[in-house]
């Protein structure tokens, strides 16, 4: 009997071992569905509080807009899904059926803190976790400046920064990109003068292009950089989610926020349209003129460059001697261009150029040796062996003797 009761006793036992093990597995089902929801329904963006949750809505590609002062959070607010900066509910999905989200991001206006506060450290692990999550096909960064609506064609990788209001009061890296070297110049990849005619055509906001200066070397210049060398990274045939399209673009503070709003739009759909067209390169331009000559003399050179979408062309030009023509233009594409230049001193010469197109898209390199010999029989007297020891007194006997 003692036996048979033990047999049946384990026999229950093992019956409720199985059992409480069963309710296990079916609590495990449970949690796991309800995780799988709550995954699939929004998703982390990095385990940082100061960057909203994006939601999944579809399949579409992703344009990101960043802000940081007054106007440039207010304008982009309606792309906020962050309830606080817009009450009003998200506006950007599929935004008017041109096929692609609009997502923005700003601190909260006045106190400035939250996503992209005015700090190189929060900046920096705000943007690549946003990056990294919603993967934009284009980055549009807004700042206020000098304005009214300034397209800031570059930006630099620099290892001396305006300080911040937070300590470290320097971004770390300090330059940014250790691919690059301090001084590195990155390029807008926005369709900038497409955007500057289009708010000029559309409003009464001064839309302009700043091809050769800077966006001041504060954070308005560190977002800028940021995003170029996100596009620079992300551009790759073999990238599951290319970015095609990146730049920054200065607001004044005093413009109106109605005006802001419409030009921040038009903005938006000239990209959308360069996104859904888009551009080709100019070709590698063409140089003609003398490979050989005197030093002093003035000559012609003629650079042609043909763009295949037809758009007007810039040339930046490099003589080789220290001298460079920085994006002159615009010209018609395939058309020659004739520009004068002189050699004060004798010497073999590299002439380097390429073309840049109204859209920004810009050639490889051309390039034109000349050179221009030494005189062998006024070199060899001692007046003249004196006085190419001496660039400058060289130069101003040239330009007296010539008079």
């Amino acid at each position: 009997m003692s036996d048979l009761y033990i047999l049946k006793g384990g026999k229950i036992m093992k019956k409720k071992i199985i059992r409480i093990g069963f309710y296990f597995l079916i609590m495990i089902l449970i949690i796991g569905a309800l995780n799988l929801q709550v995954v699939s329904s929004r998703k982390s963006i990095i385990n940082n509080t100061n960057i909203p949750v994006i939601e999944s809505t579809n399949e579409l590609r992703n344009i990101m807009l960043t802000g940081y002062w007054n106007p440039t959070g207010q304008m982009i607010a309606q792309f906020s899904d962050d309830s606080y900066l817009n009450p009003d509910g998200w506006k950007g999905g599929n935004w008017e059926d041109w096929g692609y989200n609009i997502y923005s991001f700003f601190p909260k206006p006045g106190t400035y803190n939250g996503t992209f506060e005015v700090d190189y450290q929060n900046t920096w692990e705000d943007f690549w976790g946003i990056t990294e999550e919603i993967n934009p096909i284009a980055i549009i960064s807004f700042g206020a400046g000098a304005g009214p609506w300034e397209i800031e064609y570059n930006a630099r990788n620099l290892d001396n920064w305006v300080p911040d209001n937070v300590p470290p009061y320097q971004p770390t890296p300090c330059p940014p990109d250790d691919t690059k070297p301090a001084g590195y110049i990155r390029h807008s990849t926005l369709p900038v003068q497409a955007i500057a005619d289009a708010v000029n055509d559309q409003t009464t906001v001064n839309a302009w292009v700043d091809w050769n200066g800077n966006p001041g070397a504060y954070l308005c210049e560190y977002m800028a950089y940021l995003g170029m060398w996100y596009q620079d990274i992300h551009n790759t045939t073999n990238e599951t989610y290319p970015c095609l399209s990146s730049g920054f673009i200065h607001v004044t503070a005093g413009l109106p926020l109605e005006d802001a709003i419409e030009a921040t739009e038009i903005t938006l759909r000239e990209v959308i349209k360069s996104l859904l067209n888009p551009n080709s390169p100019p070709n590698t331009p063409t140089i003609d003129g003398p490979i050989t000559g005197k030093a002093g003399v003035k000559y012609i050179y003629t650079f042609n460059s043909e763009d295949i979408d037809d758009d007007d062309v810039y040339y930046y030009i490099k003589w080789g001697d220290g001298h460079t023509e920085v994006w002159t233009g615009p010209y018609a594409s395939g058309v020659d261009f004739d520009i004068e230049h002189t050699y004060t001193r004798p010497g073999t010469f590299t002439i380097e150029a390429k073309a840049k197109d109204t859209k920004g898209e810009e050639s490889n390199w051309g390039e034109l040796t000349v050179t221009m010999p030494r005189d062998k029989e006024i070199s060899s007297s001692p007046l003249m062996r004196f006085l190419q020891r001496y660039p400058l007194l060289n130069l101003l006997y040239q330009w007296f003797g010539q008079k």
